[in-house]
């Protein structure tokens, strides 16, 4: 009898520690939150669910989608991360897990070869970048030419060196999100975007940027924009 009430109570004990861990954020497409000018962005964990758990094709997939990389904060101009930007500006083109390119395909995404363009911002350098930052960069960016207006498929996707801090309202980069993206309105366009804060391993790094611009691509950009 005794040995039943300790088995009760080590039962007991186990559900209420899982009862307490935390929930896993959305697996793939992000968790939506408040942005900072009241609309909504998608922010993603660093530790993920695997690619192959993406959803069905939906209603807005862009199946040929174009990433318009800014590498953001002087560090990037070092030659020991040569390789690791090469990589990260083509996003889909370096996907080569079968399983990943089965889910790409069945989620909507056709076309991983789609046009890409690099543009640097070395004048970034040791600041926290709040959402709006970010938004009124791009924003500039496109108003004076330096970066191509967007078309239906096109994606921003803004990477921050180490040098450079990332929030999003209330919430901090590395504490909070690992990634995030998004959409706003400026000139008459809708934009649809990422932001990949610096994350120390090269590797995991690609992956959630990877991520975060596969969720981007999956979401109406004009949903994203309210």
């Amino acid at each position: 009898m005794r040995n039943k009430s300790i088995l009760l109570v080590i039962a007991l004990m186990a559900v209420t520690v899982a009862a307490q861990q935390p929930k896993p954020l959305a697996v793939s497409l992000g968790q939506p939150v408040p942005n900072d000018d009241r609309g909504q962005a998608f922010i993603l964990e660093r530790d993920l669910a695997p690619l192959s758990h993406l959803p069905g094709p939906r209603k807005g997939v862009i199946s040929e989608p174009q990433q318009y990389s800014i590498f953001a904060g002087s560090n990037w101009a070092n030659s020991d991360l040569a390789e690791r930007e090469t990589k990260l500006a083509h996003l889909l083109m370096n996907v080569t897990d079968e399983t990943e390119l089965s889910a790409l395909q069945d989620a909507g995404i056709k076309n991983r070869f789609g046009f890409t363009i690099n543009v640097e911002r070395p004048d970034l350098t040791n600041q926290n970048l709040c959402d709006l930052d970010l938004q009124r960069m791009l924003a500039s960016m496109l108003a004076e030419g330096s970066l191509p207006k967007p078309n239906h498929a096109t994606i921003y996707v803004v990477f921050l060196d180490a040098s450079l801090r990332s929030t999003l309202g209330e919430l901090a980069a590395g504490k909070h999100y690992a990634a995030y993206y998004g959409a706003f309105n400026t000139g008459g366009a809708n934009v649809r975007y990422v932001v990949v804060p610096w994350e120390s391993d090269a590797a995991a790094g690609y992956h959630i940027a990877l991520r975060a611009f596969v969720g981007a691509a999956l979401k109406r950009a004009t949903a994203l924009a309210k």
